[in-house]
């Protein structure tokens, strides 16, 4: 039930839908290892999570402006040089949260004046922010094949 409203909704945050399906696995796995006082035990906290879950989905509409449909369309695996472009042209400014330091910078291996930072794992997390209006989009990159930075992922933080 859950997993299915996550993957209905594209517009939902990542970090939401992720909150959303693994909640619905560990719920729909512990209703099916249970008995049947159990499983409507189980219903009854399935049913309240989806109703904290579409209240929290709610306050990040209300807060990011309430339009989804002004989300700008990225996908996985896009190069970010690609992505900052076409963010550039529709509106968006760079807003980088901090200036990245010396190391950040060769490990994104790019001169973005978006570039916040990048992780010092090893794994090549880098964090791309941007503004339009009074909308936020910080946008996270590993690296691709050809060592150049991908989107991960994308998310609003306020």
């Amino acid at each position: 039930m859950l997993s299915s409203q996550s993957e209905n909704n594209p517009g939902l945050n990542p970090r939401l839908r992720l909150l959303l399906l693994e909640s619905s696995r560990c719920v729909e796995h512990a209703a099916m290892s249970s008995g049947t006082a159990s499983r409507r035990w189980w219903g009854r906290l399935v049913f309240g999570l989806s109703a904290a879950v579409a209240a929290l989905a709610l306050t990040q509409a209300v807060r990011s402006g309430g339009d989804s449909a002004e989300a700008p369309a990225l996908a996985v695996n896009e190069p970010i040089t690609v992505v900052n472009a076409h963010l550039l042209a529709a509106g968006w400014s760079p807003q980088p949260e901090q200036e990245p330091l010396l190391f950040e910078r060769e490990r994104a291996g790019n001169n973005l004046a978006s570039l916040s930072a990048c992780s010092g794992t090893g794994m090549g997390f880098c964090r791309y922010d941007y503004r339009r209006g009074h909308q936020q989009l910080a946008v996270v990159t590993t690296p691709g094949s050809t060592g150049d930075g991908v989107v991960h992922s994308w998310f609003n933080p306020d």
